[in-house]
């Protein structure tokens, strides 16, 4: 076994392994529906998730992001499949089990097979991917060994995205970097959507199309 199918091994297995409650436990429903009324806010679609319950014991953090949010999901140029590929790859580099199975529902959505979801869970994902997918990976990676992008992958980038994009990949990056590492150190459950994503997905064997 490679250095790369070691590494994807060790990180299912940690994905499967028991690790125990979280260290701090989401809201209830209605608790948190009681206090986003009792603000005069509505109640999110994402109220289902344990993630925004669990921020919401920072209820002025919680609204702070929730524009950034928005805007990477609606406001962007970036296409929702690069945007989801950016995702995957940060959940999977970050070991963050919660981050990347929430996304394997929107990358679907996004129009990625679960060959490919599968294919981003380990190593450098495999051949088939296009010239800008490629880019995308690359661009992760690289920020998450070194933190830095080399001269000739920025040359790249900027020479396949206009610049607002190339600022949203980052920023991307960069956002789901906070939300990965988040969730790793809060020990968040999955919901079961998300869980039963993750177990179709991760170690697939197939090339992506």
């Amino acid at each position: 076994m490679g250095e790369a199918e070691s590494m994807q091994q060790d990180i299912v297995t940690s994905w499967t392994a028991d690790r125990g409650a979280p260290r701090l436990a989401p809201l209830g429903r209605e608790e948190y529906r009681r206090r986003r009324e009792a603000a005069g806010r509505p109640v999110p679609d994402s109220a289902q998730l344990n993630i925004s319950r669990t921020w919401a014991h920072s209820p002025g953090l919680a609204e702070a992001q929730a524009p950034l949010q928005r805007y990477l999901f609606s406001g962007s140029a970036l296409s929702p499949r690069l945007r989801e590929i950016a995702i995957l790859r940060v959940g999977w580099r970050c070991r963050s089990r919660y981050e990347f199975a929430q996304h394997v529902l929107f990358a679907r959505s996004a129009g990625l097979t679960d060959a490919e979801i599968g294919a981003l869970a380990g190593g450098d994902a495999g051949p088939g991917w296009s010239e800008l997918d490629r880019l995308v990976l690359d661009v992760v990676d690289e920020l998450h060994a070194a933190h830095d992008l080399t001269d000739e992958t920025w040359d790249r980038v900027a020479g396949l995205l206009p610049v607002g994009e190339v600022v949203d990949l980052l920023s991307v990056i960069g956002r789901y970097w906070t939300v990965s590492v988040v969730a790793n150190a809060l020990r968040l459950d999955l919901e079961q959507p998300a869980a039963t994503a993750l177990a179709e997905v991760v170690g697939s064997s197939e090339e992506p199309t």
